[in-house]
């Protein structure tokens, strides 16, 4: 009897133990901890999906410390492809993981391609992981996970909303679905106007984080009505100038594109600024970038 009651004791204990050593988290944090390695990959076209929406992103993880861990990626995460000319993507169905101490596992994930005009992911397009998307980005991203609208209907609504293409692009079979996504993004399109100036575009920058500051890079494109002057200035919120980052340059009318990269200590955590580009007598594009 008293051997029973020492084994059962002995397994609740180890049941507490086990318990405790479970640390449960975002993959996101858990990234930041360096309590995992993870790589991020295109999986190329398949005959079951393209390779810029649905399950087109492979996911490799690696626990690295000793304790188990349960991570979840979010739906609206976003992924930083570091080539270029390679779309970036966003994360649209939140995952959970779970992983053993040391052990490895690989997964396939759910994405939407969030820049329609840059090519588009193979198996060798490696991406970082990134901030959240905000406001009706992120609202979509949640109602598209809602719907089930992993497919072309879910990607032309995201494009909507990041490449400034039509409504009327949304299709497919299920007329209540489609009709809930158009509904949305058409609310949001016009809420956006009001908000900001009209004809303004708007894109997504996020930073990477050293000790002592942050430093942003990326590539800017807007079109050019007509030949004119162009300023290309940071914004903090409340519309204060941070950084100019040139200021009258001449540029041609059509498609225009900038690198830029640079590094500053007055950016501050949690705050969102604003890459502007002016000229032609109003906002051309508008590049917002979150701290964090």
């Amino acid at each position: 009897m008293k051997k029973s009651i020492f084994v059962m004791l002995l397994l609740v204990f180890s049941a507490g133990i086990s318990t405790k050593a479970t640390n449960s988290m975002s993959l996101f944090e858990a990234v930041k901890k360096k309590l995992v390695e993870v790589k991020f990959c295109g999986k190329g076209y398949t005959a079951e999906n393209t390779s810029y929406y649905g399950k087109c992103i492979s996911l490799q993880i690696k626990n690295i410390c000793s304790q188990n861990l349960e991570l979840n990626v979010e739906a609206g995460r976003r992924l930083r492809c570091v080539y270029d000319s390679i779309q970036d993507m966003m994360i649209s169905h939140t995952q959970m993981f779970a992983l053993a101490p040391h052990q490895s596992s690989d997964y396939t994930i759910y994405a939407f391609c969030t820049q329609k005009h840059d090519r588009a992911p193979s198996e060798t397009s490696v991406f970082n992981l990134d901030g959240m998307s905000e406001g009706y980005l992120y609202q979509l991203v949640q109602l598209i996970e809602t719907l089930g609208c992993q497919d072309n209907t879910g990607q032309q609504a995201v494009w909507v909303l990041t490449d400034s293409i039509s409504p009327s692009n949304i299709t497919g079979t299920d007329e209540a679905k489609v009709k809930k996504l158009k509904d949305f993004v058409e609310f949001a399109v016009a809420s956006t106007k009001k908000e900001r100036s009209a004809g303004v575009m708007h894109d997504y920058s996020f930073p990477d984080k050293t000790n002592s500051g942050f430093s942003i890079k990326g590539e800017i494109n807007w079109n050019m009505p007509y030949t004119s002057f162009v300023s290309l200035t940071i914004y903090d919120n409340s519309n204060n100038k941070i950084i100019t980052l040139f200021t009258e340059k001449p540029y041609k009318s059509g498609l225009q594109s900038y690198y830029y990269s640079l590094y500053n200590t007055d950016f501050k955590e949690g705050e969102l600024y604003w890459l502007r580009v002016e000229g032609c007598g109003k906002r051309l594009k508008e590049v917002a970038i979150k701290m964090e």
